[in-house]
């Protein structure tokens, strides 16, 4: 448990944070992408704890000194309100607000602890970026990417089993018969909700920069695979069974997709985290002197 000197940082560290997912909460209840978004604030707390407990030379903070800055951050309330009153679904104030809040965290945690200290709390801070929705332009290029990969895979697995199907734009044609893959299914949410994931895993186990930077490349290929494995499925379904039996399917082909995503994701960072204690422990036998 945190001794309650340790409360005031945590509490200002909050309220820098607050802002922000009060506005990215917007695209968490109307976007088609961000659902996962809720949970990202509840997890970053608990990790942060964690990893405050974790270290044993944090020194006790001044309750005068925290609530003085505590006043310095209310100018950041009434900019939310302007920016969300205005247009709530503007993203570019939300993410300029992120990364204010992200550098004022790492400072707070500086002044507390070091720097080793605040550089500790790196993939906790992504964790937070990663709930904030993407530039739409960034976001849009992303969805249009991974439907034609996604088609195009989807597509040539077919023809290895002998189905001639042909590519329409963002649909696979076999014998009449039509699938559209929509943007849902094109595995954007798959592919932020992986992204959003690496951070925690990583934290969670904590990895290296390296084991951590394996994870995210593994996790971004895992979730193309999986969604396309998803995509290929209920276009096998269609053309077999119907449009009916489809989409009578496609939810859960949605959950089986998440689960063996989970799955896959909580077994890939167990592994990295143990050859990663691995390698420190075979350093440690190369470099002991002999007796």
């Amino acid at each position: 448990m945190l001794n309650r000197s340790c409360f005031y940082p945590l509490f200002v560290w909050c309220l820098a944070w607050f802002p922000v997912m009060l506005s990215a909460s917007y695209a968490w209840k109307y976007g088609e992408y961000y659902d996962y978004g809720w949970i990202v604030p509840v997890a970053a707390l608990l990790l942060v704890m964690r990893r405050w407990n974790a270290f044993e030379s944090v020194a006790p903070a001044e309750e005068r000194s925290w609530m003085y800055i505590f006043f310095l951050l209310l100018p950041l309330f009434f900019v939310l309100r302007v920016f969300y009153y205005v247009d709530p679904s503007w993203r570019l104030p939300v993410g300029i607000l992120a990364l204010v809040s992200a550098f004022f965290g790492h400072w707070i945690f500086q002044r507390v602890g070091g720097l080793a200290f605040s550089l500790s709390f790196w993939k906790i801070s992504l964790l937070m970026l990663s709930a904030i929705p993407w530039p739409n332009v960034l976001e849009k290029k992303l969805v249009h990417w991974l439907t034609d990969h996604v088609i195009q895979v989807s597509a040539e697995i077919f023809r290895l089993c002998g189905k001639p199907v042909e590519v329409l734009g963002d649909r696979m044609s076999l014998d009449g018969m039509v699938v559209e893959v929509t943007n849902g299914c094109s595995g954007v949410r798959s592919f932020q909700s992986f992204f959003m994931a690496t951070w925690f895993f990583a934290e969670l186990q904590n990895l290296k920069m390296d084991s951590t930077l394996k994870l995210l490349g593994w996790a971004l290929v895992g979730a193309f695979v999986v969604n396309t494995g998803r995509a290929s499925a209920l276009a096998y379904i269609r053309f077999n069974r119907g449009q009916e039996a489809a989409d009578a399917a496609h939810d859960m082909a949605g959950l089986v997709a998440f689960f063996l995503s989970a799955v896959f994701f909580y077994w890939l960072s167990v592994r990295l985290d143990r050859s990663s204690k691995r390698r420190v422990i075979r350093k440690k036998t190369i470099i002991s002197p002999t007796p």
